[in-house]
């Protein structure tokens, strides 16, 4: 995003510059509202933008720009900069048409009206947070901690075709959501300690926690937070009916083994079935977490709209969780490159609505994330920031040295309003363990500034 523009600027009005691709450069302080931005300057993750494109609407947005660009690609039909001193320079572009017209091109056309947008967030306040991220630590620790102990023999008694406790599982969950509810935070951070050895028992207390994040973040009510953390919690129980050769296999499965390995979503299906206690929505995940709105998922080849609002949240936060995590055959990527994926894989792999939506809910940092700052410091990304996603608040731990110094906290928002000097803006995210520091030994304290 950061190319040259290509192409003539021969002629073009001040503050513009043609480019090849239908894009046109614009200079931000030529930018009007109804142009179509494409690019920025700068990638998209160093802005508060995770909308990756977008119509210019309101002066907010406008503002925003301004901050952080000095000039973006916008598509040449949207265009109409006003040049100072100038009348107005209009590109021709589609007029408004009502209802009739547009159908009437559509037909022509041999395409269809696209959908109106699903409204995918429940019509009830946002959840206020109730507690610190450092007094929430202590609490989410244990629960972590016991959650993952409880796990492991659910996932134990699948694998040697006992009964599965439910009601255990849903003590684990209830767990995690008390403690979301009054901060998130501190639990996400735990979902970011991870073991290859303990994959598959991590991953599903993981993915029990992002979907809790992911569905706080949607205003779900309680009763449904539970139930989508149990369908993630659930998701890969079947994975225990899975011979170990293939679970572990490092490298590629061939064509035999991957159809064996897709069997843990029909013998997830039949544990729970089995069990005759389990509710009907996670009996539904554990089967179809693998379909694709393309129709080129598992088991059955569902379509979009053949697919559940649950096992579709649970695709997204299993592939999250999955490829930030090592796995035997694979390394963990970084939370921004894993949101890339999940952008790239929208209406395909992906719902493209949820996807969107849980970009904005998880944030290319989230708590738990070794950064490092453009200054060379180092610390632990400890909480989110609502408005600021890509500028949380760190705990820094190394000085620009990397040697290490007394914990202090840095609100990295404060860039944007100049109180904190730009070099405190995040460079990267490090991999677990970087500079000598471990996640899982980091105690987070209440004293701390």
């Amino acid at each position: 995003m950061n190319d040259k523009p290509k192409g003539s600027s021969k002629g073009a009005p001040p503050g513009q510059t043609a480019r090849a691709g239908n894009l046109v450069r614009v200079d931000v302080a030529h930018l009007q509202m109804g142009m179509y931005i494409v690019e920025l300057d700068r990638p998209w993750l160093e802005t508060p933008f995770l909308m990756q494109g977008f119509e210019l609407r309101n002066k907010s947005q406008l503002r925003t720009l301004e901050k952080h660009c000095q000039h973006v690609f916008i598509r040449s039909q949207s265009i109409a900069v006003k040049n100072k001193g100038q009348p107005a320079v209009r590109v021709p572009a589609p007029k408004l048409m009502d209802k009739a017209e547009k159908g009437t091109m559509l037909k022509h056309a041999g395409r269809v009206n696209k959908p109106q947008k699903r409204r995918i967030v429940r019509s009830r306040p946002a959840y206020e947070v109730t507690s610190t991220v450092r007094e929430e630590h202590l609490v989410a620790e244990k629960a972590y901690r016991k959650g993952k102990m409880d796990i492991k023999k659910i996932l134990h008694s699948a694998q040697f075709g006992q009964m599965l406790n439910t009601e255990v599982a849903e003590e684990v969950v209830s767990n995690c959501v008390s403690s979301m509810l009054r901060n998130p935070d501190a639990m996400i951070w735990m979902s970011r300690i991870k073991h290859e050895s303990e994959y598959t028992a991590e991953h599903c207390l993981n993915v029990c926690i992002l979907a809790i994040a992911f569905g706080r973040h949607l205003h779900f009510d309680e009763a449904e937070l539970q139930m989508l953390g149990l369908c993630g919690l659930l998701h890969d129980v079947g994975k225990m009916r899975t011979p170990k050769v293939i679970l572990n296999k490092r490298g590629a499965l061939t064509e035999e083994e991957f159809l064996v390995m897709k069997q843990h979503t029909i013998d997830g299906h039949k544990l729970l079935k089995a069990e005759g206690g389990a509710s009907a929505l996670p009996i539904d995940v554990v089967l179809n977490h693998h379909e694709r709105p393309d129709g080129k998922g598992y088991p059955r080849g569902l379509k979009e709209g053949e697919i559940s609002e649950y096992a579709r949240i649970i695709a997204i936060v299993d592939a999250y969780d999955a490829i930030t995590s090592d796995r035997c055959y694979s390394r963990a990527v970084s939370p921004v490159d894993a949101q890339k994926e999940i952008y790239q894989n929208r209406g395909k792999q992906f719902d493209e609505e949820y996807a969107l939506a849980f970009m904005q809910a998880i944030g290319p940092y989230p708590p738990g994330t070794i950064v490092e700052l453009r200054n060379g410091m180092v610390g632990i990304v400890l909480a989110g920031q609502r408005k600021f996603r890509h500028l949380p608040t760190i705990v820094i731990l190394r000085n620009e040295e990397k040697q290490v110094i007394d914990e202090k906290t840095a609100d990295l928002y404060l860039t944007d309003s100049g109180q904190l000097d730009k070099g405190y803006l995040i460079r990267r995210s490090l991999q677990d363990g970087s500079f000598d520091i471990k996640l899982e030994d980091i105690k987070v304290r209440l004293d701390a500034a």
